[in-house]
């Protein structure tokens, strides 16, 4: 299941087609879909998830976590809405 998350004043218009769209790049690509996260996020809470899980004292636009299971796929995609 894809689902999208904020943590920020934001929202994705046509969250339903986007789903849809990756869904079909999963299936296309031979993979079972899990489930998967998108969290939107600021500059701030992606920079404190940097720096408590991957000892990076930086900004970055992207942080994601892949807990897939062989070719079930699975995990965490944090974006920061300020830098992307």
């Amino acid at each position: 299941m894809i689902s999208f998350n904020y943590e920020i004043e934001f929202q994705l218009h046509s969250e339903d087609r986007i789903a849809e769209w990756l869904s079909s790049v999963i299936q296309i690509e031979k993979c079972k879909e899990g489930d998967i996260n998108y969290i939107f996020c600021d500059d701030d809470y992606l920079y404190n998830l940097n720096v408590e899980y991957l000892n990076h004292d930086t900004l970055t636009d992207i942080i994601s976590f892949d807990y897939s299971v062989g070719k079930e796929l699975h995990g965490d995609i944090f974006i920061s809405v300020d830098r992307v």
